[in-house]
């Protein structure tokens, strides 16, 4: 019986050190040998701006069902966000990155931040610079985890309890990431870990916009969860604006 304790504590302490140690968790992995993207003033640079629309028959989605933590969860109705569709097919939560650009403006310093409100990932997606910290929060005092699925970065498990109320970990390599809770499942969110600030989310009408974009020619790609991804090239001109739209007429079969 002693030895059967013992073996038990030491895999609770093994688990709080990996998941939660001084608040944070530091997901390692070999970073690039050598810089891929190079920040530079962008004096004369242009922007890109363009709508994503779903143009099919969006399926209709009620609430989640809620199974635990009803007092927290039940404050709001959950509805899922891997296809929010606006009344002029406008499709949220799309993302526009340019592929393969090496030099142009610099990130932002301030680190992105994901929240855990009313059990819900906030927001649904959120755009971080590989390598540097992201700060996950927990604004629910219930127990949360923010439990990743990656294919290039270690996969991160972070316990939150209630009492937790913020940590910081990081994604070393560029990839699009999603996360889940393993204590609510219907929460589900997702990282675009990039080695460029050259990436914006879709807004509530399906909007995207980046700024400061070097003159050339660029091929966009733009991801879905859902939807999938579509490719287009474009040509950005000195202080002048482009616009690329994106249609997207049916859903494809999810794996599994």
């Amino acid at each position: 019986m002693r030895k059967i304790t013992q073996c038990t504590a030491g895999l609770v302490l093994a688990s709080l050190v990996l998941g939660a140690t001084a608040g944070e968790s530091d997901n390692e992995a070999k970073p690039p040998k050598k810089p891929r993207y190079t920040a530079v003033e962008v004096a004369d640079g242009g922007s890109i701006t363009g709508v994503v629309k779903f143009t099919g028959k969006a399926p209709k989605k009620g609430p989640v069902t809620v199974t635990t933590s009803e007092d927290i969860c039940h404050a709001d109705p959950i509805f899922a966000e891997d296809l929010v569709v606006a009344d002029d097919g406008g499709v949220q939560w799309a993302v526009a990155s340019i592929k393969k650009i090496r030099e142009g403006k610099a990130f932002p310093e301030e680190a992105p931040e994901m929240s855990q409100i009313g059990c819900v990932f906030t927001p649904h997606v959120v755009v971080t610079q590989a390598g540097k910290n992201v700060l996950l929060r927990n604004d629910d005092g219930v127990l949360h985890n923010v439990h990743s699925w990656p294919k290039k970065n270690r996969s991160i498990n972070i316990a939150m309890p209630g009492s937790v109320t913020e940590m910081k970990t990081k994604f070393r390599r560029a990839e699009t990431v999603r996360v889940t809770c393993d204590v609510h499942p219907w929460m589900i969110g997702w990282f675009v870990s990039s080695d460029h600030p050259y990436n914006s989310v879709t807004n509530e009408n399906g909007e995207f916009s980046m700024s400061d974009v070097p003159p050339g020619t660029y091929t966009i790609e733009l991801w879905h969860e859902t939807l999938g991804s579509q490719e287009q090239t474009v040509t950005v001109e000195s202080g002048k604006a482009t616009q690329i739209d994106f249609t997207f007429s049916t859903i494809p079969a999810q794996d599994g």
